[in-house]
């Protein structure tokens, strides 16, 4: 062992932890990166083999990944079982290190992982069941941010009923809070994912387009499945600070009534604030 500047194997150490790959992948990136070898850098004193020892750490570190993805994606690891998940997720950190301060950041790729690694079958089979996972996981996905983004928590108006008037007469301020997350699905969800959650027995779903919200009311996770015109309507509300600006924006881009979108608007308003889906701005 050649001695070294401590920085130098900090980094060194680093590459070989962090790396994607297996092993002596990792300590030939390190060695061509930084110019030496193993031996230079790590001591050959006592028992344990040069490589025994690092795989220790980089071993360590991937279990460590592998913890956070598992916390992420309980439920799908539920329905994938435990080797199916893990062959999927060791892929996943191999071609997505962690790249960002925080580990929340780790699995945010996962869905589309999933997608793009699904088992292929023959031409015009049937393989809409392999988006199960994908789908599952984006669920999942949503509530982790729904969790941590700002919500509804302190708003104080969310009793106050709203008059039809308020609405018309441009008179009713809005805001869709960050921890609403809308979903466009290939398969209804919620059933299902309470299912899996649960332990209980569960028919797979069968392939639907459907439209999910999932919003946090009062510390506590709202899963809803919601009509194409409520996704519809709540997206333009992302873009809007005032409703009747938005129903008129969603009506002129579907083509459809105001009065009638504007009638069930109000009849939706409730709905959309006891989940946590819409403030009202005073």
């Amino acid at each position: 062992m050649v001695k070294q500047d401590t920085a130098f194997l900090q980094n060194w150490l680093r590459t070989v932890v962090m790396a994607p790959g297996f092993l002596k992948q990792k300590i030939g990136l390190a060695n061509q990166m930084y110019n030496v070898s193993e031996d230079d850098v790590v001591s050959d004193e006592g028992k344990a083999s040069v490589h025994a020892r690092l795989n220790v750490y980089s071993s360590g570190y991937m279990l460590r990944l592998l913890d956070c993805m598992y916390a992420d994606y309980a439920i799908s690891k539920k329905f994938m079982g435990d080797e199916v998940f893990d062959s999927f997720a060791k892929a996943y950190l191999m071609y997505h290190p962690s790249t960002s301060f925080t580990l929340y950041d780790l699995g945010k790729d996962f869905p589309d992982f999933l997608d793009k690694t699904k088992p292929q079958t023959e031409e015009g089979a049937d393989n809409a069941y392999f988006d199960i996972p994908a789908t599952l996981a984006r669920v999942e996905r949503a509530r982790q941010v729904a969790m941590r983004a700002p919500g509804t928590e302190s708003d104080i108006t969310d009793i106050n009923p709203v008059n039809i008037q308020d609405i018309f007469f441009s008179a009713l301020n809005i805001s869709i809070p960050d921890c609403l997350q809308l979903l466009k699905l290939d398969f209804p969800m919620k059933q299902f994912f309470e299912s899996v959650y649960r332990e209980d027995e569960y028919e797979l779903p069968s392939p639907q387009k459907t439209f999910t919200a999932i919003s946090r009311k009062n510390y506590r996770i709202v899963f809803e499945e919601i009509t194409e015109m409520q996704y519809l309507l709540l997206q333009e509300c992302k873009k809007h600070t005032n409703l009747y600006e938005a129903i008129s924006a969603l009506s002129i881009n579907q083509n459809i009534s105001s009065a009638d979108l504007l009638a069930d608007t109000y009849l939706w308003i409730a709905y959309f604030r006891k989940c946590g889906f819409m403030q009202i701005v005073s």
